[in-house]
């Protein structure tokens, strides 16, 4: 299902990335994209998001790497309309979210000069996952969790047990060019919002020196047009190229995703301590969510 496999390159945020898979949306049948997203159902559904660095736990200490990963966070709807208004198309009596009117309440989700709805996205804080076998939670494992559909909001977080350091997609100071969000933005996106793809790095945890690193989403063909209707919006990366949007249309669940072919759903890399060299993967799944799967499984492993 997740077959796109890529060898890594030492590019930068802001450089070329890895040719690919793809982003995260409806469920497209027993040999499609799987994903949790769903607009008719957003308040209802539990969205986990797992992260893992097993570099270490695997017995081989001399492997273990740093994993850290940048969530790019954009708007996970569109309403039909390219308008300058987001419209909740599963509640009528929903108070719309005006960009047009106020862009300064969405620096990062409606910025000039396209002042597009949907296609916007803001890094959030990186994640680290030392590797470090025990304790395990926030070193081997984290699971990122709150009572929002997408965990911008510190204060909503579940914190402790699985995530001890109250870890979540802080989007208050991205890096320039990204402007602050506002309250009015995150309010929008822990409602509205979703991760699109990741920035990810490894680590020697020695020498602090970046081994590895790329872009990489879930993989989604978007070619399938029963499933997939294309916005005719473009949306700009930070690798400096552009991709086409589409939408689910065919259950419908109107989740926004990326085109097919943009980034990876998995990279491959060596790399070599002493006289040793070895062998790692990083590997970006979609699940069907709920209590017993998370939305997502983001992984560095080594094998």
């Amino acid at each position: 299902m997740f077959d796109d496999v890529d060898q890594t390159n030492n590019s930068s945020q802001t450089a070329n990335g890895n040719s690919g898979g793809m982003t995260t949306n409806s469920y497209t049948g027993p040999n499609g994209y799987k994903s949790f997203w769903d607009i008719f159902n957003r308040e209802y559904r539990e969205m986990w998001y797992h992260y893992e660095n097993t570099t270490e736990y695997s017995g081989t200490p001399a492997a273990r790497l740093v994993f850290e990963v940048t969530p790019y966070i954009g708007l996970a709807y569109s309403d039909d309309f390219i308008d300058g208004i987001f419209k909740d198309v599963a509640d009528p009596f929903a108070i719309p979210y005006d960009f047009m009117g106020s862009p300064t309440k969405y620096p990062n989700m409606y910025p000039a000069p396209t002042f597009n709805e949907i296609g916007n996205f803001v890094p959030a804080k990186p994640i680290t996952l030392s590797g470090f076998a025990a304790p395990i939670w926030d070193n081997t494992v984290l699971r990122v969790f709150s009572t929002d559909h997408c965990h911008v909001i510190g204060t909503n977080v579940f914190a402790g047990g699985n995530n001890p350091n109250g870890i979540f997609f802080d989007i208050s100071a991205p890096p320039a060019p990204y402007q602050p969000s506002t309250t009015q933005e995150e309010w929008l996106l822990s409602q509205y919002g979703k991760v699109f793809f990741y920035y990810w790095e490894a680590i020697d945890p020695i020498t602090l020196n970046v081994v590895a690193e790329g872009y990489i989403m879930p993989k989604v063909d978007t070619s399938d047009a029963a499933f997939w209707t294309d916005t005719t919006v473009t949306a700009s990366l930070p690798i400096g190229v552009t991709a086409k949007l589409f939408y689910n249309t065919g259950n419908p669940s109107y989740e926004v995703v990326l085109e097919d072919g943009i980034f990876p759903s998995q990279n491959t890399f060596t790399y070599t301590v002493g006289t040793r060299t070895y062998n790692y993967t990083v590997d970006l799944t979609t699940f069907l969510g709920g209590t017993n799967n998370p939305v997502s499984e983001l992984k560095l492993t080594y094998y």
